[in-house]
Parts: structure tokens; C-alpha cells; sequence
């Protein structure tokens, strides 16, 4: 899990958190499902009722408004998660139950400008929210916290109190506008702060029950939990000795229950502790009891408002915080468990921190090294230096790459190695990358290769396979001139041989001339045999023999194979190889398959031309970066640029009858041995094809155990084309006279 991995946890912990992403709201839409009408508007008219008359319960007349107004928080819920071509319905229910709870102890007027302001309140805050949060809230961060907030306790009571204080200018009552505006605002504020988020969690949260998993734990803890705040919040203020305890005590007692809720359970929890809490202070103040006994009417309201306040922001902080640390945890335990990839997470001391499964499970086997069982806890860097002073040559070679990353000489470490578990051998990939955090570490990765490199050596053998069948294909093209090039010693040698026996017979016998016959039939059976060694390798299927092969040799010995077809098809050849050209590392019967297939292609392609023009330049010489070019150039039709691009590619002819996999055959050949193949048409005619191969001094052998973090430079062959200098070798013409 290297810094791409990181990087993806941290994109999923913005998207999911801070709501910065219309794409991200889309998804709380989806999530805020609609409540259907009938069974919404029964269950709303009721719950609009009973929050009226608790609204009724909870006003104080001093105030001029509930210290919690329940309506608020029930009628906006209720716009949150209905249709908005429902809302009309919702609105009108409440109207009715307020209007029918509050009149006729309050004149219709006065019970019409409240129930427009509450109303406009609830619109206001079901709008803004739905829009800025995409549908249900979910205070999952500091920034959703702070918007909520700023939508239900400040924006909302604030439309509310100015329309609802109106009252006492409309009616004349006595009592001061501002006053009654801020105990509007407060009883709304504190309403939008702990019942509103509560309900609306509750509400959200029953409705996507289907995907949570509520444990017999879970279920224990919240019942102890509610014990705790009942115990914390409303008996302390009816004890019989509680009027003689510091008020602070008996304020702050449910705190530790609050936190609890609020770091196991969060905003949810918090919101729901928060208001039961919030119910028992108010029954407290109700019944002149605990820290409100000796408190005059404004005191009591003046304490309980700011009790509520002061303690529901800091918990609500708390929660948020919890939550959306609880997100980025449980989403990097998901990533972890979701790779197959065996993966542990060391601190700065090489003290094993966090493993996923794959790794468990791996470490759990019996055939594994010390140092590959190590778990959350262990010091994996003392069990790897352990292993090493115990001559285990693994644990040698992984120990200096993991002590560099942790001391970041370098940023990552990767090495490959085999290793023999129950009898079969499988290969593993052990990456090792800095872990960007303040006290250091590195990231462990260990990958099973096994299946890769089975499918590598498969493909290999096909392509071994397709190679054979190309040769054989090629070999099939010059039967004619291979049977031609076999008969004439075969037929030398026939005639030789009746010579001789005709010499044999006679008296006396010629004996210089019969050795000189004989000497000829050697030399006729030297040329068929040498016909034939070249076919059988050409033939031979095996393994990739890389050697150091000249290249003045191999042009050599593949125009002696295409000899007789090129005499046959009247195409004049030319070598020109320029002095000291060092051998190439290659696969010699591969290499003469590829020329083979260019030099045949080149004839093919100047059989319409005239007999004159049939000329064809087999070209060596060396680039300026030591690489080893090779360059058949023909006198032919050229090719279409429209079809250079794909020249290369499988089932690609310009062949009446061909099948397109020569070249293709040829560039893998070519890509194999560290080289590089492309054409190009000619500036007269014809078109030449090239390809590159390094010098065999320049390979470097290849080790199983390498380090990616080396920076040296790179020595394979450019992607540049080389331009074409002058050849100083002077050409070798093979005519077809």
C-alpha cells in the first residue's frame, strides 16, 4: 500500500467529510429517502400535538417563550425527509395543532403571527439545509457541525423571533420587543441545537437500519449509557441534599456521560444525551429544584439557557470529532482488509503497528521465516537483524533496504524472491515505502508473483511456439530454392560417384584422379550438410540461447540462406557493414529468422518491379549510443502512410495472401533481445525497415534482488531515431548471374 494507496484514503476521507463536492451531495440525496404521505402526515399530526402541549408545559411566562420549543424541531424533520410537493400538507398540520393547542388562551391573531413564524422557521431551516447539505444532515465533521449550526440555531431562530416578537408591538402588550425577540431566538437556538439534530439523526439513521449492525454489546452499552445520564442529569437535582452541593457539581455531573455518548456513539448519540440531559435541567428549573431552588424566575431561565449552551457546543465538537476520526479509521481497516496483498505498517523504530489479514494468515503458516510472523506489537527490525546474523540470506538482503527507508537514505526499497512452501516453489514481491507521518515508519508490502510468473512463463512458451511456426512458415517459402541449393551437390556428387567407378574398373587404375573425385564428394557433402544444419536450426524448437553473435556473421549466414530465392526472383543484395561493429547479445537463430523475414518481405515487395531495379541493401553500422543498427532497404512500392501506424501490428499485411504476423513476430523477437524495430518509406522508392539491438559489451545481467530507488541512468535504447551517417564499408554485391 504505497502513497497512491494513502492518497486514495485521504480522497475518500474529503469526499466522505467535509461535503466540498456536489458529487458528494448527490449521495446524501440518494441517501435522504422520502417519507410517503399518508402514514407521514398520521404519525406527524399526532407528534405535532404532543410537541404543542410540552411547548406549552415548557413556556415561562417571565420569558414570554419555552426554554425548548419541540414543534420546531418536529415540523422541520418532518420537511427534511418528505417530498417537497408534500410539504404543503406538513405545514398545515402544524398550523392546526398549534392553533388548536394555543387558542383560545391566546387571541387568533396572536396564535397566527406565531404560527407563521414558526412556519417561515422551519421552512427556512428544511431549504437551507436540504440545499447546502443534499438532502438529510449528517454532522460528521467541524464544517458540517459549523453549517448545521449556522442554519437551525442562528438563521432560523433569528427569521423566527423578529416575525414572532411582532406580537407585542402588534397587541401593545407591555413587555419590551427585544427582549421577547431574544427569548424567541434562545428557546429556537437551543431547540435547533440539541432536539433538531437529534431528531433528524434518529430519523436518518432508522432509515438506513438495513446497513447497520447493532451487537448485544451495542445494545448493553447503550442502556448502561442511559442509566448513567439519568443518574447524572435528573436525580442530582431531586436529591434531598442536593440544595447544599456546589452548583458546578450539579451542572457538569452528566458530563462524563455526555463525552461517552458523544466518543462512542457520536453526533447521534451526543444530540440524543445531550437533550435528555437538556429535559431534565428544565424539569429541575420547573420544580425549583437542585442549583434552581433559590433562583429567581429570570436567574432560572438565565442559567438553564446557558447551561444547555455552554455544554451542547463542546460535546457536539467532541462528537464530530470522534465521528469523523471513527470514519477515517474504519475506512483504512476497510482498505486494509480489502487487499490481498500482505501488508504491515511500522513506526519509526521498525515496531509492527498495524497488519491486515492477508498478512495474518501468512505469518500463521509453519514454513515461513521468524521475521515473516510478526505481528501488531513485535519489532520486526530486531527479528530481521536476528534472522540475519543467523545466516538466513533473505533477511540479509531485505534488512539494509528497510533500515534505509527508515532512516530515509532512501524513499522506497523492492526486492523479489522464491520461496518453497509445502513443496512448491512461489515467488514474492517485498516493497518497502516511507510512511509520511510526523514519527516516521515505513509500509510493508509483500505480493504474491506466483500466478504472474506462471502466466509469464505460459506466454513465454507461446510465443517460443509462435516464433517456431513463423520459422517453419518462412522455411516453407523457400522450398523451392532450399531443394534447388540441396540438389546441385547432391547431383555433384552422383555424378562423382559414377566417375569413380568407372575409374575403378579400368586397368590399371587412375588413382590421383579417383582422390581427386573423392575429394570432390567430401566437398559436395560439406555444402549439402551445411544446407541442412542451417535448416535444423531454423526448425529446432528449445529454449532462448542468448550469445554474443558478430554481425558481420549472421547477415552472412542469412543471405546464404535466401541465396537461391533471391537468385530465383532476380534481386540483386548488397551488404555494407561498417568496420569494428561489436557482436550483439542475442539469440542467433531468432536474429536470422528476423532478417530472414525482412529480407523475404523486401523480395515480395519488388516483384512488380523490373528485373533491373530489384535491388535490395542489407545495412550494419553503429549509433551514437553503441547500439547496433540493422537496416534492409528495398527498391519496392513503399508502403501507405495510412497503414505505418499499424504496421506492426497482429494480422497487418500488405500481402495478397499473407497472414500479418511476421513483422508483429519480428518486433516481439526484436523488443525480447532490449531492442527496438520501425519502418520507413524511402525518399525515391521503397521503404527500408530498421531495427536496433545493444551492443553486447552494454547489457547489464539482471539480478533477482534490485532496488527501484536507482537513479542511474537508464542504458537502454532511445525512442529517437538515429539519423544516418556515412558508411565507410565499401558494399558486397551478390548478383543473380
Amino acid at each position: 500500500m504505497g502513497q497512491a494507496a494513502w492518497q486514495l484514503l485521504s480522497n475518500e476521507h474529503v469526499n466522505r467529510h467535509w461535503m466540498s463536492d456536489p458529487q458528494a451531495r448527490a449521495v446524501r440525496a440518494g441517501d435522504a429517502k422520502a417519507v410517503s404521505l399518508a402514514p407521514g402526515l398520521l404519525l406527524f399530526a399526532a407528534v405535532a400535538l404532543l410537541g404543542n402541549q410540552v411547548g406549552a408545559l415548557l413556556r415561562y411566562p417571565e420569558a414570554g417563550a419555552a426554554v425548548l420549543f419541540p414543534p420546531y424541531a418536529f415540523l422541520t424533520a418532518a420537511l427534511i425527509f418528505s417530498e417537497k410537493r408534500h410539504w404543503i400538507w406538513y405545514v398545515l398540520v402544524a398550523a392546526v395543532a398549534h392553533f388548536a393547542t394555543h387558542w383560545p388562551e391566546w387571541s387568533v391573531t396572536w396564535v397566527i403571527v406565531a404560527d407563521v413564524a414558526n412556519v417561515v422557521r422551519a421552512l427556512t431551516a428544511a431549504i437551507l439545509l436540504r440545499g447546502i447539505f443534499g438532502g438529510a444532515p449528517r454532522l460528521e465533521n467541524i464544517r458540517s457541525l459549523t453549517l448545521f449550526i449556522g442554519v437551525a440555531a442562528i438563521i432560523a431562530p433569528a427569521v423566527a423571533a423578529t416575525i414572532g416578537a411582532s406580537n407585542v408591538l402588534i397587541h401593545g402588550t407591555p413587555q419590551p420587543y427585544a427582549r421577547t425577540w431574544s427569548a424567541w431566538f434562545m428557546s429556537n437556538a437551543l431547540t435547533g441545537l440539541t432536539l433538531l439534530p437529534a431528531l433528524i439523526l434518529a430519523i436518518d439513521r432508522r432509515m438506513r437500519l438495513s446497513r447497520q449492525h447493532w451487537s448485544r454489546r451495542n445494545a448493553a452499552e447503550v442502556i448502561v449509557l442511559t442509566v448513567a445520564l439519568i443518574a447524572s442529569a435528573i436525580v442530582p437535582h431531586f436529591w434531598p441534599t442536593a440544595g447544599s452541593w456546589p452548583p458546578g457539581l450539579l451542572f457538569y455531573a452528566p458530563l462524563p456521560a455526555l463525552l461517552w455518548s458523544a466518543i462512542r456513539f457520536g453526533p447521534t448519540g451526543a444530540t440524543a444525551s445531550l437533550t435528555l440531559v437538556a429535559f431534565g435541567a428544565i424539569w429541575g428549573s420547573a420544580y425549583h429544584a437542585g442549583p434552581f431552588a433559590t433562583a429567581s424566575p429570570d436567574e432560572r431561565v438565565f442559567m438553564l439557557q446557558l447551561f444547555v449552551l455552554l455544554t451542547t457546543i463542546p460535546v457536539l465538537l467532541v462528537a464530530v470529532t470522534s465521528s469523523a476520526m471513527q470514519g477515517v479509521v474504519q475506512l483504512h481497516r476497510a482498505l486494509l482488509a480489502s487487499l490481498h496483498d500482505h501488508i504491515a505498517i511500522l513506526d519509526g523504530r521498525g515496531v509492527v503497528l498495524e497488519v491486515n489479514d492477508a498478512w495474518r494468515r501468512f505469518a500463521e503458516s509453519e514454513e515461513v521465516a521468524s521475521y515473516k510472523r510478526v505481528l501488531a506489537g513485535d519489532q520486526y527490525l530486531d527479528a530481521l537483524r536476528d534472522a540475519a546474523e543467523r545466516g538466513d540470506t533473505g533477511a540479509a538482503r531485505v534488512l539494509p533496504g528497510v533500515t534505509d527507508v527508515l532512516s530515509r537514505t532512501r524513499d522506497r526499497f523492492e526486492v523479489e524472491y522464491d520461496m518453497d512452501r509445502s513443496g512448491r516453489l512461489e515467488r514474492y514481491q517485498l516493497n518497502v515505502e516511507a510512511l509520511e507521518r510526523a514519527d516516521g515508519g515505513v509500509i510493508l508490502r509483500r505480493t504474491d508473483l506466483t500466478a504472474r510468473r506462471e502466466a509469464q512463463v505460459e506466454v513465454e512458451e507461446q510465443r517460443r511456439l509462435l516464433s517456431h511456426l513463423s520459422r517453419v512458415s518462412v522455411l516453407g517459402q523457400l522450398s523451392g530454392a532450399l531443394a534447388h541449393e540441396l540438389n546441385q551437390p547432391l547431383t555433384s556428387i552422383a555424378s562423382n560417384a559414377e566417375a569413380a567407378l568407372i575409374l575403378l574398373r579400368r586397368r590399371p587404375n587412375d588413382l590421383s584422379e579417383i582422390k581427386a573425385i573423392l575429394r570432390d564428394i567430401a566437398a559436395d557433402d560439406q555444402r549439402a550438410a551445411q544446407v541442412i544444419r542451417r535448416l535444423r536450426a531454423m526448425l529446432e524448437r528449445g529454449e532462448t540461447r542468448l550469445q554474443s553473435t558478430d554481425a558481420n556473421e549472421l547477415v552472412g549466414e542469412v543471405l546464404e540462406l535466401a541465396r537461391m530465392e533471391m537468385i530465383t526472383r532476380g534481386v540483386t543484395a548488397a551488404t555494407k557493414v561498417e568496420p569494428d561493429v561489436p557482436p550483439v547479445l542475442g539469440d542467433r537463430v531468432q536474429l536470422q529468422q528476423v532478417l530472414l523475414n525482412l529480407i523475404l518481405n523486401a523480395c515480395e515487395a519488388m516483384a512488380t518491379m523490373p528485373p533491373a531495379e530489384r535491388r535490395l541493401e542489407l545495412i550494419v553500422k553503429v549509433d551514437s549510443m553503441d547500439n547496433v543498427r540493422f537496416s534492409v532497404r528495398d527498391r519496392g512500392t513503399g508502403i501507405a502512410p495510412s497503414l505505418m501506424d499499424r504496421l506492426f501490428e497482429p494480422f497487418v499485411t500488405t500481402k495478397a495472401e499473407g497472414l500479418g504476423l511476421g513483422l508483429s513476430m519480428s518486433r516481439t523477437i526484436i523488443a525480447a533481445h532490449g531492442g527496438r524495430m520501425w519502418a520507413e518509406n524511402n525518399t525515391d522508392r521503397g521503404v527500408t525497415m530498421h531495427f536496433l539491438l545493444p551492443a553486447s559489451g552494454t547489457d547489464e545481467s539482471i539480478e533477482v534482488v534490485h532496488d527501484i530507488s536507482d537513479t542511474s541512468p537508464d542504458r537502454s535504447i532511445p525512442d529517437v531515431i538515429p539519423t544516418s551517417p556515412s558508411l565507410a564499408a565499401q558494399p558486397v554485391t551478390m548478383s543473380s548471374k
